[in-house]
C-alpha cells in the first residue's frame, strides 16, 4: 500500500490515492475474512467529503471484514543529510 513506490514520470504519486473504501481496503477486507484476522494497514486516502484533501491513512479492518476504525493524518518530510526522515507527524486538514 505504499504509492511512492510505483511512480513514474506518467503518473505521479498522487494519482494512486483513492477513497476509504476503495479498491486497496475492499482487497484487505476480502483477506482480513478469508484468514480471520485483523489488518491494520496504510493507505494513501483521497477525502471525497473534503474536497479531495489526501490523507496518510491507517485503516483497521476487522476479521468479518468490516472496518473497525481509520485514522487520517499527514506528515511532512524533510531533507535531513542524505535521507528523508519524517520530522512532524500532525492531526491537520493538508
Amino acid at each position: 500500500m505504499m504509492p511512492f513506490a510505483f511512480c513514474t514520470c506518467e503518473k505521479r504519486w498522487c494519482e494512486f490515492a483513492e477513497p476509504i473504501n476503495g479498491e486497496s481496503t475492499q482487497f484487505l477486507q476480502e483477506f482480513a475474512l478469508k484468514y480471520n484476522m485483523v489488518i491494520i494497514s496504510s493507505i494513501l486516502e483521497r477525502d471525497i467529503n473534503h474536497g479531495g484533501t489526501l490523507w496518510n491513512t491507517a485503516v483497521i479492518i476487522g476479521n468479518h471484514g468490516n472496518i473497525i476504525d481509520s485514522l487520517e493524518y499527514c506528515y511532512f518530510l524533510f531533507k535531513l543529510g542524505t535521507s528523508m526522515e519524517p520530522v512532524a507527524f500532525v492531526d491537520c486538514n493538508c
